[in-house]
């Protein structure tokens, strides 16, 4: 029995068929983000360069300009590849919005991790679809789950019911930027629980 052919209207194009390409190597993929982020450590967003990433990948900069669409881009990817899994607490409030950050303070806390993501930081900043791709990750990973947060507890009474998400998500990682790039100065390991409780102060109850 042979297969029934498709339908004209669901038989690709042969246009699409000569747009798919080899699809990209996890390992080669990984290496390539390695790289990236060694190369910010060392050198800055400033003193980026893919040529030396893709020498030290192995990888060709055609291919690399083929699965990112900026320096910038594979730069900001770089930095957000070394992320730790989020893991989302239960209980007690503090400990919920501070695991929400911990992945960012122990990222920039190990080895060279505060260059690194001060490049990344910057590199967002300069490039339109690299700050687009930044943005997405801190609206995923920090602004929603922070809002579902202060919604909880704002029905609870402990937060005032005027809170405003961009206000406590300023409060909770504008100091960690300000460490970053203004001061280059260390993140302590106990500043996760601080920030918090600077956000709480914030929108308590008057």
């Amino acid at each position: 029995m042979t297969d029934a052919p498709l339908p004209l209207d669901e038989v690709p194009a042969e246009s699409d068929r000569r747009r798919v390409g080899p699809r990209r190597s996890e390992a080669s993929t990984q290496a390539v983000l390695e790289a990236a982020y060694v190369e910010l450590s060392e050198h800055g967003w400033r003193g980026f360069s893919v040529d030396r990433v893709a020498k030290t990948a192995k990888a060709s900069k055609q291919t690399i300009y083929r699965w990112w669409k900026s320096a910038a881009c594979l730069a900001v990817d770089s930095a957000l590849a070394k992320l730790g899994e989020q893991k989302l607490a239960s209980g007690d409030v503090r400990d919920r919005i501070s695991a929400l950050i911990e992945p960012l303070l122990i990222a920039v806390r190990t080895g060279d991790g505060a260059h690194a993501w001060r490049g990344a930081i910057l590199a967002a900043a300069d490039d339109q679809e690299a700050g687009e791709a930044f943005r997405a990750w801190f609206s995923e990973c920090v602004k929603i789950p922070l809002r579902h947060i202060l919604a909880e507890q704002a029905l609870k009474g402990a937060v005032r019911r005027d809170w405003d998400i961009d206000l406590a998500t300023e409060l909770l990682f504008g100091p960690i930027w300000h460490r970053l790039i203004a001061m280059r100065g260390p993140v302590p390991e106990s500043y996760a629980r601080r920030l918090v409780e600077s956000v709480l102060k914030a929108l308590a109850p008057g």
